[in-house]
């Protein structure tokens, strides 16, 4: 045993045992940058990608056919890229599924996903709206229009805004039957 592992130590070879440079990132950093990314491709791929399907003379229903397929690539990126990464990364000492908005199994979670992506995509799509009739760019770069970057921050800036109160209403519900629980052993223990 030890001969062989004085020739992985000559050779240079990885020992397959050590810890890795990404385990020592917090699990949140992670799936912050798996959504960041996720949200940001979905807006390149569909927002501009596809934007000569809907860049055509008539800009309202083409803002309203790009929101309905961003609302689609959103719930599709959620159900079948970030949730399914997050599962994976779920472990004894890191509960992953505190950071999924859906945390459902089957066809019932993309139709929830699909539920809740306008909540994230119809916000965006009016505050870009809004900003650009007053002339302001929303680009961090200073392009004309809105890019990924930008679009994926004010994406994961709603999913917090939405995450926070989905763990807020689920721990208040879990704190009220803990409780509950609790004065119905005191009373039956009274008896």
């Amino acid at each position: 045993m030890k001969k062989f592992k004085e020739e992985r130590v000559q050779n240079n070879e990885p020992s397959p045992y050590k810890v890795g440079v990404f385990s020592k990132i917090p699990s949140w950093i992670k799936i912050l940058l798996l959504k960041y990314w996720a949200a940001g491709a979905v807006f390149f791929f569909i927002g501009f990608g596809g934007s000569f399907i809907w860049s055509k003379e008539n800009s309202e229903d083409s803002t309203i056919f790009l929101t309905i397929m961003l609302i689609v690539g959103y719930a599709l990126a959620q159900e079948y890229i970030v949730k399914q990464i997050v599962r994976l990364m779920r472990n004894s000492r890191d509960d992953t599924y505190y950071y999924n908005l859906v945390n459902l199994k089957g066809t019932k979670s993309f139709f929830v996903n699909l539920l809740i992506a306008p909540l994230v995509i119809i916000p965006i799509v009016i505050l870009y709206s809004y900003l650009v009739s007053k002339g302001l760019k929303l680009s961090i770069f200073g392009l004309d229009g809105i890019d990924p970057f930008t679009f994926a921050l004010a994406a994961i800036f709603l999913d917090f805004i939405y995450l926070f109160i989905k763990n807020a209403i689920y721990n208040a519900h879990k704190k009220h039957k803990y409780k509950k629980a609790n004065s119905e052993s005191s009373k039956e223990r009274n008896l």
